[in-house]
């Protein structure tokens, strides 16, 4: 058996942002699993780069347990030198990608090798995607060729060792607000979309509040979130502008559709449209992933409940659990280490956590495969 810490050295030291191969860390993974049937998805991503998913099972059938762990991450700054040079410090691993989510595919190595596939009963799958980090690419995929059927299934993300019930869902719109271009001597003869982009930003806040008033106190915040979060406008500083885009995403709770905050966003143009012929904006949604809605059984959220002695909870961030889940099998996200600490210089993993992971993971195979 190779130690969990230094299996997630090895995988941070690849690097696999989202805009890279991610053919280097599936590799890397298959090493620890070339006794099992192996089944791989390429694709070709926009930039014409190589993609790689793979579903591997210990026999054929229906997974009685799936293991599933997205392989990218989030970029870097190039001035923070442990990002795929991992140092351990203070019982912590840090590194891009330690939290996010190597930690917990380091843990599925190494319970997979602690385990004799050949004499599992029931059919284990260890499932790795592509594209995780820029809209789920690679879990779409494998969700529309139904690549994918399980029982119980973990979804791994950082939780803290928490089994995760349920999660909200995400949709990113653009909302492109046109003018018109004149000399900034002469602003009457122009319509400056800037000036209007804020009076659209004024009616976000409104469209906030009304989604604020439906509340599920299942989550932390407890309703459906909305965030401006890009403003893009103007040429130059002596130019009325004649376009501004503002990007909008939102994070509905599940039960509630996610096509309603973009109902409320358009009748807001369309209210400030007809009190004014001249402002001119639309919105176009780009994505609109479901929240993952909490399944039926409880059978795996109990046992991990049970072995990490952490409380089932939720999530406001999007996974791959709304895409790969299934109405009549169970899905938990679970992983180790604190997603808070993700996706920022300093990302890492208590070691502690690794071990006590795998520990579940290994209890959750015997329970389910053996």
């Amino acid at each position: 058996m190779v130690k969990t810490a230094s299996i997630l050295r090895d995988l941070v030291a690849i690097p696999s942002v989202s805009s890279l191969s991610n053919v280097p860390v599936v590799n890397y993974a298959l090493k620890f699993l070339d006794r099992w049937k192996i089944e791989r998805h390429p694709y070709t991503d926009p930039a014409g780069t190589a993609k790689l998913n793979v579903v591997a099972r210990t026999r054929p059938g229906i997974a009685a347990l799936a293991l599933v762990c997205h392989t990218d991450t989030v970029p870097f700054d190039a001035d923070w030198k442990e990002a795929v040079n991992p140092k351990i410090r203070a019982g912590k691993l840090y590194g891009r990608g330690s939290c996010d989510v190597k930690g917990f595919l380091a843990c599925v190595l190494s319970a997979a090798s602690r385990i004799d596939p050949e004499r599992l009963a029931r059919p284990l799958a260890v499932v790795l995607t592509a594209d995780e980090e820029i809209g789920c690419v690679g879990a779409k995929l494998l969700a529309k060729k139904k690549a994918l059927r399980a029982r119980h299934t973990i979804i791994g993300e950082p939780t803290g060792l928490a089994p995760v019930r349920a999660g909200k869902g995400y949709a990113l719109a653009e909302i492109v607000v046109r003018g018109k271009e004149a000399h900034s001597a002469f602003p009457a003869r122009g319509r400056s979309a800037i000036a209007d982009a804020a009076r659209v930003i004024l009616a976000l806040e409104r469209v906030s509040r009304k989604l604020a008033a439906r509340r599920n106190r299942a989550f932390d915040p407890p309703y459906t979130t909305l965030n401006a979060g890009v403003i893009r406008g103007g040429s130059a500083k002596n130019i009325v502008p004649g376009e501004c885009r503002i990007t909008v995403e939102w994070r509905p709770v599940p039960g509630q559709d996610g096509r309603w905050a973009a109902e409320l966003i358009g009748e807001e143009l369309a209210a400030l449209r007809k009190k004014d012929p001249g402002f001119q904006a639309e919105l176009e949604v780009k994505r609109l992933d479901p929240a993952f809605a909490p399944s039926r059984g409880e059978a795996l959220a109990n046992l991990l409940e049970r072995l990490s002695g952490r409380r089932a909870a939720t999530v406001a961030f999007g996974t791959e659990a709304a895409h790969l889940g299934s109405p009549d099998a169970e899905t938990v996200v679970f992983g180790p280490g604190d997603m808070t600490v993700a996706h920022r210089p300093g990302e890492f993993v208590p070691l502690g956590e690794l071990e006590q992971c795998v520990t579940c993971l290994v209890a959750a195979i015997r329970e389910f495969c053996a």
